[in-house]
Order: structure tokens, then C-alpha cells, then sequence
């Protein structure tokens, strides 16, 4: 059973060294960490030639001649240089916790079905401060949710959590236009086998200043006064999901009974609001929670 840990890294200098040290203290001592470096301007690259040169067997570094433009294509350049059993993606700037590898791989069990296994995650601030111990909790997810009429709505799995198995992996196609690498690997997951989730924090989620929107109160009144406010930005997340099956009916082959969905979906851009409307109760395209329902409406 071999284990890829994927890692994109990009001007990560502050946090990284701390990431691979929680990765190098894992329970399970077999596998093998692969970086891809997106063209750092700081000393990114130096700490991990460090690193792999104590650890040469478990430590691979690849270097981008140009920046990638994004951390979607550098996680998809990385699953694509991987032939491991199961792959594990990896932000550059959280901590693992101990058992973070011994507590997911126990998670996969038929390796012929296509499965993705995430987790939760505890929230600290940049120098380590707990701030919430668990972000599945504190953002509301309902992480049953797994349904693609459902996800293609709202994404439940968090990136940096993610592992997936070589069934899964094998099936995966890169999207074009979607930005996130997360969101789409849950949905191929939901279309072609399972997602399972382990409801315990197995990492410390470092919030910052880069990544403030990774960890907020979705169900605050500042939240959706943000949200109110920024109508732009909320139909924006809206067309993402319309794109999305866009793209998933042009690189698989989807099964007969997705299709109807996808198709209509697809199509959302082209409707008038009401025709949304009957879309979303149609095919039970809904956000979670009342909340969350009422401002998918307003912004349709």
C-alpha cells in the first residue's frame, strides 16, 4: 500500500518548514511527500531542498519554469505524477496532527470503488492560537450533503483534509475553468463511487491573512451582510456551479441519470429568474439551511 502526500507550494516561507515537520512526525512512516514549487519570489524552495536533502527517498521537489496561475492546476499537475494507492493533498501552510494519516487510510476499505475520505479540521490563527475547534461546525456544513444535486450547489469537502484512492484518482479529467481542485474532485467522487467523512479534526487549519474566507461564520450577520453587499461576488459563486456541470457533462461520460440535471443546470445562465426557480425545486438544487436557501433565491 504505497501514500502520496501532494503538496502546491507558492511564496509559502512563513508556515512551511512546520508543515513538513508535522508531515515527517505522521504515525505511519510510509510514504512519499511530493512538492511542486509555483515559482516562489521568497525562500520557499531553499527550506524544502533542506528538507529533501535529509530525506531523499520520501521527499521529491518539482520546480515550475513558469507560475502555474493557480493551485487547481498545481494539485492536478501533482495527482497526475503520483501512481500511489492513495493520494493525500496538502496545503503549505497547516499542521497535521499526529495520526492524521493512520486515521484516514483506515478509512478506505474496497479499493474498486472510486472514494474520497475528508475530515474536519481545527481553526488557529497564523501563530497557532486555537480559534475554533472544529470549522465543519462553525461554518454549519451538513456533511451528509454528498448528493451531486447538492454539491454541484455547494462544495462540503475542504481541500486540505482530502484523500482520495487510485480508483478515484484514475477516473479524475482536470477541469478547465473551474478554479478549485476540491470541489470538483467531490463532485467526480459523488457521480462515479463514494465520499466518506471522518468527524474529527485531523489538522490544524492555519487562518491568515491570505486565506481569511477559508474560515468564516457562514451563518453570521457580518457574513451576509458581506454577502448582501457584494452581490457580485455571490452570483459569481452561483455561475461556478452552473460551469461546473457544464464541465463535468464535457469530460466524462455521465451516467444516463445525472444527465437531465447537468443539462438543466448547465444552462441556468440562459433562463429567466423564474425559470431558476423552477430549475432549483425541480431537481432539489438547494443550499443548505434557510439562510443559505434564501440568499441562493435572492441571487439566482
Amino acid at each position: 500500500m504505497s501514500t502520496d502526500i501532494l503538496m502546491a507550494a507558492y511564496n509559502g516561507e512563513k508556515y512551511i518548514a512546520e508543515q513538513i515537520e508535522s508531515i515527517l512526525s505522521q504515525t505511519v512512516k510510509d510514504w512519499r511527500l511530493i512538492i511542486c514549487d509555483d515559482c516562489s519570489q521568497d525562500a520557499t524552495a531553499e527550506i524544502i531542498k533542506k528538507y529533501r536533502y535529509k530525506n531523499k527517498d520520501r521527499i521529491l521537489l518539482y520546480e515550475n519554469e513558469k507560475n502555474s496561475g493557480s493551485s487547481k492546476t498545481n494539485f492536478f499537475s501533482l495527482i497526475k505524477k503520483s501512481d500511489a494507492d492513495y493520494i493525500f493533498t496538502c496545503d503549505q501552510d497547516d499542521i497535521w496532527k499526529p495520526d492524521k494519516l493512520e486515521k484516514t487510510l483506515r478509512a478506505f476499505e474496497d479499493k474498486s470503488i472510486p472514494t474520497l475520505v475528508h475530515t474536519d479540521l481545527t481553526v488557529v490563527d497564523e501563530n497557532g492560537k486555537r480559534l475554533s475547534d472544529s470549522m465543519i461546525r462553525s461554518q454549519h456544513i451538513d456533511v451528509r450533503r454528498d448528493k451531486l444535486n447538492q454539491l454541484i450547489v455547494q462544495n462540503i469537502v475542504t481541500g486540505c483534509t482530502m484523500a482520495i484512492n487510485r480508483s478515484l484518482a484514475d477516473i479524475l479529467r482536470e477541469p478547465d475553468v473551474i478554479p478549485v481542485h476540491d470541489w470538483w474532485i467531490a463532485a467526480t467522487a459523488s457521480i462515479y463511487g463514494q465520499i466518506k467523512f471522518i468527524d474529527e479534526p485531523t489538522m490544524l487549519y492555519r487562518q491568515h491573512d491570505s486565506n481569511q474566507c477559508g474560515a468564516q461564520n457562514m451563518e453570521s450577520g457580518k457574513y451576509i451582510a458581506g454577502r448582501l453587499k457584494d452581490k457580485n461576488r455571490s452570483k459569481h459563486m452561483l455561475e461556478l456551479g452552473y460551469i461546473m456541470a457544464e464541465e463535468l457533462l464535457d469530460k466524462y461520460s455521465i451516467p444516463s441519470g445525472y444527465i437531465p440535471m447537468l443539462r438543466a443546470y448547465s444552462s441556468m445562465l440562459d433562463k429567466s429568474k423564474a425559470d431558476k426557480i423552477r430549475t432549483v425545486f425541480k431537481y432539489k438544487i438547494w443550499k443548505n439551511g434557510p439562510i443559505r436557501k434564501l440568499g441562493q433565491l435572492y441571487f439566482l
